[in-house]
């Protein structure tokens, strides 16, 4: 099977990740990579509503959320954030339609 490339959605490192301590972040990079660009299915778990087509990736007391792009062999990460309530859902979803 083919591996997933990461790409990432330009905010994250520009505003998600600067509000996480680097030691997280070097452990939330990883983890994204070793699972995601082996198989995002098995890994996340859909989303519903304004997120139907995306998935989340739980990471310590993080998310990810990311869509998988079937024909380039892509995961996108469109945010990470801190999981302990919807926000980080709500921010997504506002990033998303600024596109």
């Amino acid at each position: 099977m083919d591996s997933y490339k990461i790409t990432y959605h330009p905010l994250v490192f520009e505003e998600d990740l600067k509000k996480i301590p680097q030691g997280d972040q070097r452990k939330i990079l990883s983890a994204i990579f070793k699972k995601l660009s082996k198989d995002p299915y098995a890994y996340g778990k859909p989303l519903q509503k304004e997120l139907k087509g995306y998935f989340r990736l739980r990471i310590m007391d993080y998310r990810a959320i990311y869509r998988i792009e079937k024909r380039e062999i892509i995961v996108e990460v469109v945010k990470i954030g801190i999981r302990k309530d919807l926000i980080v859902y709500l921010q997504a979803a506002k990033r998303l339609k600024n596109l």
